[in-house]
């Protein structure tokens, strides 16, 4: 009997110039997966025909001729042109927005984790009201940072700077313990900085209030935790032993170049960061190293100072 034809596709798709076939050509022919050895009995031109154009007969199977098409024929004389699909495009990916006032505060250490990690990332426009964007990123209340990507909508600042930290793409292969170091000394940072706070220093700041302001308590909880980060700090290279700044390293970044509010806090405390020789240190190889340095140079929140007088 004659072979079966075989009905699964080829790929990729080919297009088939069948002008240099002629009646009486040997070929091949394809049936079931299988090559057999044909001849051409016809060659139409008829569009009802252009599916499978030619007509073949099968050696050693008289009677059983069959019309295919380039799919399933082998000869010189027919040109086969494979057709190249288009590139496929891929959407571009989201970046996050963080949203937050354009000076340092509590946003900058997430900025500079993204600059750290390469990671692109747009500032939001904070609107008058922020009580919606807020509420929709999960905070119950107005306070910022928020950040969104995509689908995603998030707040509280030590949430966000450990999700730019797991999406940036120089942190994405970082060791477990590398990144819970970092997750340790960002934590210390919202610490601080809720410590602080404690000692009237936002009043005094933001409202020129200094009736509850406690100097000397403010300058002991500067003292207290910078002494904490002296000792955690290494005398050459990262926090984490890699080659280059993580968050933790970002953290020591943001305490000696971030301006508002920090500068104005150890100004009020008559509290001196340079006699922290090691930390110090420490924000200087990593303000200098690749992203931190570009970030550094060109950022303006860094540098920005509403309490300026």
């Amino acid at each position: 009997m004659a072979p079966k034809r075989d009905s699964k596709k080829s790929a990729p798709k080919k297009s088939y110039d069948y002008s240099g076939l002629e009646t009486g050509m040997k070929c091949q022919a394809e049936s079931d997966g299988t090559w057999y050895a044909a001849e051409i009995m016809a060659v139409s031109t008829s569009k009802n025909r252009s599916k499978a154009p030619v007509k073949v007969s099968y050696r050693g199977y008289e009677g059983y001729d069959e019309w295919v098409g380039g799919e399933r024929l082998k000869s010189k004389a027919l040109k086969v042109t494979t057709e190249k699909p288009e590139p496929k495009t891929r959407p571009p990916l989201e970046k996050p927005v963080l949203y937050y006032f354009p000076f340092a505060g509590r946003g900058e250490l997430t900025r500079l984790i993204a600059a750290a990690g390469a990671l692109e990332m747009e500032a939001g426009k904070m609107p008058e009201d922020r009580k919606d964007l807020c509420a929709e990123c999960g905070a119950l209340g107005t306070g910022v940072p928020v950040l969104t990507h995509g689908k995603l909508k998030m707040c509280q600042s030590q949430a966000i700077q450990n999700y730019v930290s797991l999406i940036a793409p120089k942190f994405r292969h970082m060791p477990a313990k590398a990144r819970g170091t970092d997750m340790m000394w960002c934590a210390h940072i919202e610490d601080l900085i809720l410590d602080v706070f404690k000692s009237g220093i936002g009043a005094l700041l933001f409202q020129g209030d200094a009736t509850n302001f406690k100097k000397d308590e403010l300058k002991a909880t500067l003292e207290k935790y910078f002494g904490v980060f002296e000792k955690l700090a290494p005398e050459e290279g990262f926090v984490t032993g890699g080659k280059a700044p993580t968050a933790a390293d970002c953290c020591v970044v943001m305490l000696y170049k971030a301006c508002a509010p920090y500068t104005h806090i150890y100004k009020n405390a008559d509290f001196d960061n340079d006699k922290y020789p090691k930390l110090k240190a420490l924000a200087e190889r990593a303000a200098g190293a690749k992203g931190l340095k570009e970030y550094c140079e060109s950022s303006e929140s860094l540098k920005a100072d509403p309490f300026k007088k």
